[in-house]
């Protein structure tokens, strides 16, 4: 064991220092402001303190009427500053981007209701848009949210059966019909009791409401869904 600890200092010390050389070379610049950044390699701490908080469940939470979801949060309002960065997630290689912003998802509602829960279950994609993206940025999403709760994150408790239009220029009512049956329980003898779905923005709730419904024909007693950002709404 002694000598495994000797192997990996070096190794460590050699990351490191490449680490610093290219932030050297290449400085993080906050992708809001332009200026240097010292607190994450995209933003920087006074511009990611400005994101507007919205905490509290979506308004378009009255679309679901008779729902069973117990809690239903969403942090940020989804402005042009988080489109930008949820952008850069889904299309720019930025995995990183969602895991940290899970941490401060788990961080901010560690001590509420929502954080009771068994598992995380983060919105699948299909195999051939993950093919696309590599990964999956609600599962790195729930990868943060997992490390400050301590609870296990369940990537493949659900299939994502049907390839679906993407949601982005669809109404209510077409998103409803468009993500309809999309998803297939894969072992419902595996869920646990209490899960909490996990997604980057919560618009009309068209795919988390599904899924809950999926997962409630499963036998999950309780369910409760966590968004990153939800659109500003009249």
């Amino acid at each position: 064991m002694q000598i495994k600890r000797m192997c990996l200092r070096p190794a460590q010390g050699i990351i490191n220092l490449l680490r610093s050389i290219i932030d050297f070379i290449y400085p993080p610049i906050c992708m809001i402001c332009g200026d240097m950044s010292d607190f994450q390699p995209f933003v920087c701490n006074k511009c990611f303190n400005k994101i507007p908080k919205f905490d509290a469940t979506p308004d378009s939470i009255r679309y679901h009427k008779g729902h069973s979801v117990k809690h239903v949060m969403a942090l940020y309002y989804f402005d042009k500053v988080l489109q930008n960065i949820i952008h850069h997630i889904k299309y720019q290689d930025s995995d990183y981007m969602a895991v940290f912003l899970g941490k401060e998802l788990g961080k901010y509602y560690k001590d509420h209701p929502i954080s009771d829960c068994d598992a995380l279950i983060p919105v699948p994609l299909h195999s051939a848009r993950k093919r696309e993206r590599s990964y999956n940025q609600s599962t790195c999403l729930a990868r943060g949210i997992a490390s400050v709760w301590g609870v296990d994150v369940i990537k493949n408790g659900l299939k994502r059966q049907r390839y679906t239009n993407t949601q982005t220029k669809l109404n209510k009512d077409e998103r409803q019909k468009n993500i309809k049956d999309a998803f297939i329980v894969r072992r419902a003898e595996c869920l646990p009791a209490r899960v909490c779905i996990v997604d980057d923005v919560f618009t009309t709730g068209a795919t988390t409401m599904e899924i809950a419904r999926i997962l409630k024909n499963a036998g999950v007693k309780e369910i409760s869904i966590l968004c990153l950002a939800t659109p500003y709404h009249d």
